[in-house]
């Protein structure tokens, strides 16, 4: 199976979502003329991260899919002929408000959209995340995408990275790739690598985490997100990783023999015993 090539773009945002995504249409067609088929987006691209504070203003930030950014977003993945994950504040229905990652086909179609599982209260400074009072938590369940170029896309958003039954939910329902799009920052980043690689290793396939980076302009004077967005292979060894100031776009090829070959030689999937893990459900 060919080896196909996988980019994700992590960027400084500010409160206009135009200029937000005119530059993620740059960063997206840099990537595709670098031979990126699959370019994923980071958590809320569109818009500053808002949850740092209870604001109802921030609720008008939200858009229908398809809306105005998506379809800005499918045009761009038609132009490029990639598979494009575009992550956005989604409204259904006024009041019905979900965290939402948009997966656009190359022909420009919505592939389908994963809304985020688990939606974080968390005030420990100078993190702070209050997304309960804006998000919904999600009704997707944890999906698989197949795309045209032969990868199984699994997708978590940002606090859904820090439940290892949601990584492997993933994998059981046949995911290559777990893409992380992200807005974090403050004391998550010493777990952020050592989680992401060991949802790598556990379940043998590619993951690749994508976060913001520096201040948002106009946003929370206190939240500095630190970037590093990065990639891991099958064995959990980084392949890739980003700085921690600036935009930048990061690369992986994914190797779909080798992973394979290594799910068959350490047995992972075949040892499994579900009959002794009743205790997870309770």
């Amino acid at each position: 199976m060919a080896v196909v090539k996988i980019a994700m773009v992590q960027m400084r945002c500010e409160t206009s979502k135009a200029q937000n995504i005119r530059r993620a249409t740059d960063h997206i067609r840099h990537a595709a003329a670098n031979g990126a088929r699959i370019v994923c987006l980071q958590e809320l691209f569109n818009t500053v991260y808002f949850c740092y504070e209870e604001n109802p203003a921030h609720y008008d930030l939200a858009e229908p899919i398809p809306g105005p950014t998506i379809e800005a977003m499918a045009d761009v993945a038609k132009e490029s002929g990639i598979v494009l994950v575009a992550p956005i504040y989604e409204r259904v229905i006024p009041g019905e408000l979900y965290n939402t990652a948009a997966v656009l086909g190359p022909d420009g179609g919505l592939i389908g959209k994963y809304r985020k599982s688990s939606i974080p209260l968390v005030k420990v400074p100078p993190t702070c995340g209050i997304e309960k009072y804006y998000f919904k938590p999600g009704n997707t369940g944890f999906q698989v995408f197949p795309t045209p170029f032969g990868v199984n896309l699994g997708i978590l958003i940002c606090y859904d990275r820090h439940f290892p039954e949601a990584a492997r939910t993933l994998a059981l329902r046949g995911a290559d790739v777990v893409l992380v799009p992200t807005a974090t920052f403050g004391m998550t980043r010493y777990g952020w690598e050592i989680e992401l690689r060991a949802h790598a290793v556990s379940n043998i396939y590619y993951v690749g985490g994508v976060n913001r980076v520096g201040s948002d302009v106009g946003g929370s004077p206190d939240a500095l997100f630190y970037g590093s967005s990065l990639f891991c292979d099958y064995r959990g060894q980084t392949i890739a990783q980003a700085n921690d100031k600036e935009d930048e776009v990061i690369y992986a090829e994914i190797d779909l023999d080798g992973m394979y070959k290594l799910r068959n030689e350490w047995g992972f999937y075949r040892d499994r015993r579900p009959d002794l893990y009743g205790d997870l459900l309770k």
